[in-house]
């Protein structure tokens, strides 16, 4: 091959070889640039937090503004046992209790108001037994089931009154991991109505919203482990 013949090829082989490195390049770029799945959250409500127990392996959504204890607060026509309507003589524990609103006064409607969810757990063969069955003679009835997130709920719902004093709320109830699981909604508060009209005067319409604002919390609760 002649001088220029070689010449001629080298320059060749460099444009060949600048077109590939080209290529490769921009290929490199396009594959960075490639979208990518990634994993994705469901942001909870602005203004909630999240209640995890690992002990009973469930989450719960609740208000940031709400009052949680581990302990739970008794009340004229509800004590402060692990469930609205426990057993007599059977055994509990309250886990948890969110008190999403209360309100008190001395002299104004209502004295006072709490919403409360509570949830409570019972390994007490009576209780498990009973767990998914009305408790007539306890003042409950028997409600639609109900589905939380994958699991179903018997649901019961319950009152007492007496005193100018009571108690409502409705009683989720499920037998997981050989446990009786209560997650409750109630509301309790004072019915007196004979102070004077005053300005600080709740409205009975407020204190049922209260109440029925309860469901978000209630509608949040997930097992974790199935």
């Amino acid at each position: 091959m002649t001088r220029f013949g070689l010449i001629l090829l080298f320059a060749l082989l460099v444009l060949i070889g600048g077109a590939v490195a080209t290529y490769l390049v921009l290929t490199s770029k396009q594959a960075v640039q490639a979208p990518v799945d990634t994993a994705s959250t469901t942001p909870i409500a602005v203004g909630d937090a999240i209640y995890t127990n690992g002990t009973f392996g469930f989450v719960i959504q609740y208000p940031e503004s709400a009052t949680v204890d581990n302990n739970f607060t008794s009340y004229y026509h509800l004590p402060p046992y692990w469930r609205a309507n426990a057993l007599p003589n059977a055994t509990g524990t309250p886990v948890v209790s969110f008190t999403a609103y209360s309100t008190k006064s001395e002299n104004s409607f209502p004295r006072y108001f709490a919403a409360i969810i509570r949830v409570g757990v019972s390994t007490d063969k009576l209780e498990i037994a009973q767990c998914l069955k009305v408790i007539p003679n306890q003042g409950e009835t028997a409600l639609p089931d109900v589905t939380l997130n994958g699991t179903v709920w018997k649901a019961f719902s319950f009152e007492s009154a007496g005193m100018q004093q009571y108690v409502r709320g409705v009683s989720y109830r499920s037998v997981h991991e050989g446990r009786c699981i209560a997650l409750e909604k109630i509301a309790v508060g004072s019915s007196y109505t004979d102070d004077p009209v005053s300005e600080k005067d709740i409205p009975q319409s407020t204190l049922d919203a209260k109440y029925a604002e309860l469901d978000r919390i209630v509608q949040s609760f997930t097992f974790v482990r199935p």
